[in-house]
């Protein structure tokens, strides 16, 4: 081969082997081999010239064998070749008629494969699909011409390229023979199966055929939620439907893109579910700041996920990649519209957030890969219910924003607003904050919820009083670790919360006891200057503006700040979500609580280091300044009849019947001095209201005011006012027609139950003393009346019996016996009531606000925190004091059998008062024996029943439930199961009954 380095070709020959191309130079070697082969070297000239070649004259001679010229270079050498790009284009040479001559331009046979054609489709676009087409990016996408693209030379659609068979190459005209196996058919073959199956069968199972290119665009904007020629929105079912059902594309049945339909279907129809959220503006009614934080997240969201499934569908060649594409997207559009369905039904911030919430922690579950998605909207539909929570316990300054949602009543703080009754001179309006627990979220449990509403609420009341307080200055929270609420949802994360809440609260401990001890910080400029605000929404300003998508002149000319949406979380997180091992999370950000248990950690840390501080002030305001154990000592003193001049002076005014009649008589002057309504002793009742007031006028101002403490300042106060704190006074109860009724009756044991205590604390003490608490001191008022009137009874029956007209000598007689047993019976009731069911209890409440007070004239927050916990736990202990006084008074529901039977047992001796007055006076008592007696024996076995029923009483039974609520405040209680076994020993000595 050696001596074609030697030849030269003409001009014309050169050029003839360079346009054949390799296939016209190997055909050449083959030949000039099989001539040196099979003739002698010699002849080997003869040969070349037969093909053309010449010779030097210096070169013909020389061996074509030898090795000497092999330095040279050789004259058929490719490097002595111009490129072919440099080559100009000649016009003259003759066009390419056959197919044949283009696929000689391929140099690339083993890269690229001839595409099938689609020139077989039937349908082709219809005029609305062809109207969209310019506004549509998947087709501007797909339809860049590409000049390098060899099948654009292919105009002949029914073109097949040549097989690269040694036949076809000895052989041009050759013929392949057509393949045995169907599976080498390709699409066509399987669409010609499939048509001649449907002519066979009679069935419309062929379908018609479109072009690929057109219906995968439509699958696409399906997905997308976008309108096509053959699929169309229906606004009425809410659903996408399609235009044809009998369409398909070349290689696939109708059954198989039936399904690959159905999946896109449901993700188009949800898809546009979310979207017409996230355009339609929300209703007066509806205007909730969560819905709108949620609708500006989807519209992120949407956003984000259309740009990503457009960039992926340049690469989308079949139905089945279509499937592939939808089915992550699909799954996440699925749980946003089941999101966006729950929280559309929602009433308030506090339902859309527990909805939410319950409706992510499912999804959740279901689908790993959707965790940290799902938790940043959480995040952020929760935002503005933690701004809000961080302004009413005080960690951010108040706005107007804040007032007006209180005063709306969509959180779960409502303001109200109604008249002072009493004579205070504060004013006639008086406010008051209303917990509404409905409004509260799920996640948030009870006593939790009641801690951030208390929290806010004393520190309103405190703010009132204490403007410069270091709690209520926004120049001191900064420098004391500027504290705010923010969801964590890493065990690592919870901890660093934890942390900064324990530094905040030590810095502002110390600047609240050197508020205490009168060593104020520097007074601030301004109090209330806002803080910068931070929000984790702040890239959707100005995104709430729905775009239509289907519109790119629209997308690029809206006023949306695309590449804050491009650049936000959310897209991040979108990102990773469609990765191949986005199903498997490192275990680090795995490690956390679920997903409403991370809410709850996160804001109880902060929640309780702001309760405790702001709990503490308002103790110390409560005790130190608005004196709250004179006013407790005051519900002791007189309601519960704790002061003996009080009892011994209104137990006189009610029914001593020495004293003066206070009745309105002709001719008769009322002095009001020793004037008593004398009930037992009169025949017309109730009294006037203006008797009323001329007996009991001054009885609660001589007895406050009798106790001489020129160091109480509120007594003091009072007495130059003449008026009681909390505007104490006599009031007539609001009763029923049917108590009115038996209240008209002298001789019933309900006759003083119009008379009550009115009484009003002032606006700092309705922290502790409730209207709920002011309640139970009325029970226990009208109980304890009704006690010192039977005390009365019986002690007037003991005189009738000394009388000297009074036949009661003999002690056997029935008389006698009745009034022994009467007194035994009721004078144990009141002992038992006043040292066991009230004294015992009150000296336990006592002892707890000693020990408070005292840890507060240490500065000792952490001991005044471990005494009474709270307000809230200071105020449910106050009530539950009461209830266990209504507990041991038999005035609980659980003991109302035998509060029954102890009023009929009032009652039996009531009825035989008038008798023994009468046998006392006259010592008549042959007509009215029979009756006593049947009453005597009434007696007895009404009370051998009450002393039965109280040797029955079971000692687990025996303890009041509301106990529970604050057992842990009570050091060393009387133990409840006992009560009632003191009541037991008093009435049965030696097993009396």
């Amino acid at each position: 081969m050696r001596i074609l380095e030697k030849v030269e070709l003409p001009e014309c020959q050169s050029r003839v082997l360079l346009s054949g191309g390799p296939c016209t130079i190997a055909l050449l070697i083959a030949g000039l081999s099989h001539e040196f082969r099979t003739r002698p070297p010699q002849h080997h000239g003869e040969v070349l010239a037969g093909y053309g070649f010449r010779m030097d004259s210096a070169d013909h001679e020389s061996d074509p064998f030898s090795s000497e010229s092999l330095w040279r270079l050789s004259k058929f050498s490719i490097e002595a070749l111009q490129p072919l790009e440099d080559l100009p284009w000649n016009a003259d040479l003759p066009s390419f008629e056959t197919p044949d001559s283009i696929w000689k331009l391929n140099f690339f046979p083993n890269d690229i494969e001839r595409p099938e054609s689609s020139a077989n489709s039937v349908i082709e676009p219809s005029i609305d699909a062809q109207s969209d087409a310019p506004s549509d990016p998947l087709h501007d996408l797909s339809d860049d011409n590409d000049i390098w693209k060899l099948d654009s030379l292919n105009d002949d659609p029914d073109y097949i390229a040549p097989s690269k068979t040694w036949e076809r190459y000895q052989d041009r005209s050759h013929r392949e023979p057509v393949s045995a196996y169907f599976s080498e058919s390709g699409a066509k073959g399987f669409d010609a199966a499939l048509s001649h199956q449907a002519n066979a069968k009679g069935k419309p199972i062929a379908g018609r055929l479109v072009r690929d290119n057109v219906f995968i665009r439509s699958l696409l904007r399906l997905g997308l939620g976008w309108s096509s020629s053959f699929f169309r929105y229906n606004e009425r079912t809410k659903t996408f439907e399609r235009s044809m059902n009998d369409v398909r594309v070349s290689g696939v049945s109708l059954v198989m893109l039936d399904s690959v339909i159905s999946s896109v279907l449901q993700c188009g129809t949800n898809m546009q579910h979310i979207r017409t959220f996230a355009k339609n503006a929300p209703t007066k009614f509806k205007d909730l700041s969560s819905l709108f934080t949620l609708r500006g997240t989807i519209v992120i969201i949407i956003y984000n996920l259309e740009q990503q499934i457009l960039l992926y569908s340049q690469s989308i060649v079949s139905v089945l990649q279509v499937m592939t594409l939808f089915q992550r997207c699909g799954d996440l559009i699925s749980a946003l519209a089941d999101i966006v369905h729950v929280a559309e039904m929602a009433n308030s911030d506090a339902q859309v957030i527990s909805a939410v919430i319950e409706r992510a922690a499912i999804f959740t579950h279901m689908f790993g890969w959707m965790e940290n998605l799902l938790q940043e909207i959480v995040f952020r539909v929760t935002s503005p219910w933690f701004e809000f929570v961080e302004r009413w316990i005080g960690l951010r300054p108040e706005e107007g924003a804040l007032s007006e949602l209180v005063a709306s009543g969509r959180m779960f703080v409502q303001l109200e607003h109604h008249n002072d009754p009493t004579k205070f001179k504060t004013g006639s309006q008086r406010t008051e904050y209303i917990y509404l627990g409905a409004n509260m979220p799920s996640f948030i449990p009870k006593d939790q919820a009641r801690t951030i509403f208390e929290s806010g609420r004393s520190l309103r009341l405190l703010k009132r009083s204490h403007p410069h307080h270091p709690i209520a200055r926004y120049d001191v929270l900064p420098r004391a670790g500027n504290l705010h609420l923010h969801c964590a949802n890493t065990w690592s994360d919870i901890e660093r919360i934890q942390r900064r809440a324990n530094e905040y609260e030590s810095n502002l401990r110390h600047e609240i006891l050197k508020y205490h001890r009168g060593h104020n910080s520097t007074q601030p400029a301004q109090l209330d200057a806002p803080a910068s605000k931070e929000s984790s929404c702040d890239n959707l300003d100005h995104t709430y503006e729905f775009f239509d998508m289907d519109d790119e002149k629209i997308i690029s000319g809206s006023a949306v700040d695309q590449k804050a949406l491009a650049n936000d979380k959310v897209n991040q997180l979108l990102e990773k979500t469609r990765e191949p091992a986005s199903d498997f999370v490192d275990d680090a950000s795995r490690f956390g609580p679920e997903l409403s248990s991370a809410l709850y950690l996160s804001l109880a840390p902060v929640i309780t280091s702001q309760a405790q501080l702001i709990d503490f002030s308002y103790l110390h305001h409560l005790f130190k300044e608005h004196n709250v154990r004179h006013h407790l000592n005051l519900q002791w003193r007189f309601q519960l009849l704790g002061d003996g001049s009080f009892a011994s002076r209104l137990t006189h005014s009610l029914f001593d019947p020495e004293m003066e009649s206070g009745e309105r008589k002709k001719g008769v002057v009322r002095s009001g001095v020793h004037t008593g309504l004398r009930l037992g002793n009169r025949d017309a009742w109730p009294p006037a209201s203006s008797e009323l007031r001329l007996v009991l006028i001054g009885l609660l101002g001589d007895c406050y005011f009798s106790e001489e403490d020129p160091e109480n300042s509120e007594q003091t106060r009072g007495q130059q006012d003449n008026e009681l704190p909390g505007g104490l006074s006599f009031a007539i109860r609001e009763l029923t027609d049917e108590e009115i009724e038996r209240c008209r009756d002298p001789n019933a044991i309900e006759a003083l139950d119009f008379l009550r205590l009115q009484y009003k604390p002032p606006e700092a003490l309705e922290a502790l003393i409730t209207a709920k608490s002011l309640k139970r001191y009325d029970r226990l008022f009208k109980h304890l009346l009704r006690l010192l009137r039977m005390v009365s009874v019986v002690k007037g029956l003991v005189r009738d019996s000394t009388n000297r007209g009074s036949m009661s000598g003999d002690t056997r007689n029935v008389f006698q016996k009745f009034r022994i047993d009467a007194q035994h019976f009721v004078l144990a009731i009141s002992d038992y009531c006043f040292h066991v069911g009230i004294g015992s209890i009150w000296d336990q409440f006592q002892k707890t606000l000693t020990r408070i007070e005292r840890c507060l004239d240490r500065g000792d927050i952490d001991g005044t925190i471990e005494a009474a916990h709270s307000v809230p736990r200071l105020r449910d202990f106050h009530e539950d004091i009461l209830d266990q006084m209504l507990f041991a008074f038999f005035l609980s529901k659980r003991h109302a059998q035998a509060a029954k039977l102890l009023d009929s047992i009032f009652g039996t001796i009531l009825a035989f008062s008038p008798l023994s007055k009468a046998d006392g006076l006259s010592g008549l008592r042959n007509k009215s024996e029979g009756t006593v007696l049947h009453l005597y024996s009434t007696f007895r076995k009404q009370t051998s029943a009450f002393v039965g029923y109280l040797r029955g009483l079971d000692t687990g039974k025996a303890s009041s439930k509301s106990m529970g609520k604050s057992e842990s405040l009570l050091s060393s209680r009387t133990d409840t199961t006992s009560v009632f076994e003191h009541l037991r020993v008093r009435l049965d000595v030696r097993d009396y009954y």
